[in-house]
């Protein structure tokens, strides 16, 4: 009996350590992801506004808002905020040829150029892959939306805690908030519209005359 009880116990000390160290992300939260790309993307291509607000412990230091556009690869995006209260302005996009991006400079401003590869995507580009960086999430429902928390960060650098809405209804992105140390950072979908012209994609340089130009092979 003692020895049973032994053979017992090893294997529940077993169960405990093992289990967390093969957690993983439920499937029925790949699911919700996978749904909500598709929600997020179409061929005629999709419009949308996101705010986004970064928090220092109760103190704002950053907020701003995103224009963006994306169908196939091609994407393009404006982005104006302000940090610590100084407006601060940058663009950018993939026309399916150069990649491209707009920044403002002390001296000046500066647009740096590149080809762009099949892979080329936005600085602002939805990661609908985060299940895959995390090893554990937690799903519920709240006001009709699915509320997923990501923690236990498989890479150095990845935020602890990462929490995503979701709406049950259509599956669109909702709102996004990351927890790093002491600041808190939320991304929130304000407008979203199916349907871009390709013209809007084109790189045209002379929509920035006042902007250095720096072409990166």
């Amino acid at each position: 009996m003692n020895a049973f009880k032994h053979r017992l116990l090893t294997l529940l000390l077993l169960f405990i350590v093992t289990v967390p160290l093969h957690a993983q992300v439920p499937e029925e939260v790949t699911e919700v992801l996978r749904k909500c790309a598709q929600a997020m993307g179409h061929p005629d291509g999709v419009e949308y506004e996101m705010s986004l607000k970064a928090k220092v412990a109760l103190v704002t230091v950053l907020s701003g808002q995103i224009n963006a556009f994306a169908k196939d690869r091609k994407n393009k995006f404006f982005f104006t905020m302000k940090v610590l209260g100084q407006p601060v302005k940058s663009a950018g996009g993939f026309d399916g040829v150069h990649q491209w991006r707009y920044t403002q400079g002390a001296e000046s401003d500066t647009v740096y150029v590149r080809k762009g590869t099949e892979k080329a995507k936005s600085d602002y580009d939805l990661n609908f892959h985060i299940d895959l960086e995390y090893r554990h999430a937690a799903m519920t429902t709240r006001f009709g939306n699915y509320v997923i928390t990501f923690t236990e960060p498989k890479y150095a650098g990845v935020p602890k805690k990462v929490t995503m809405t979701i709406s049950g209804k259509d599956y669109l992105f909702r709102e996004m908030e990351t927890k790093k140390d002491e600041t808190t950072m939320t991304m929130r979908l304000t407008h979203f519209r199916i349907g871009v012209l390709d013209d809007i994609f084109t790189f045209d340089p002379h929509q920035y005359d006042d902007a250095v130009i720096v072409e990166m092979k």
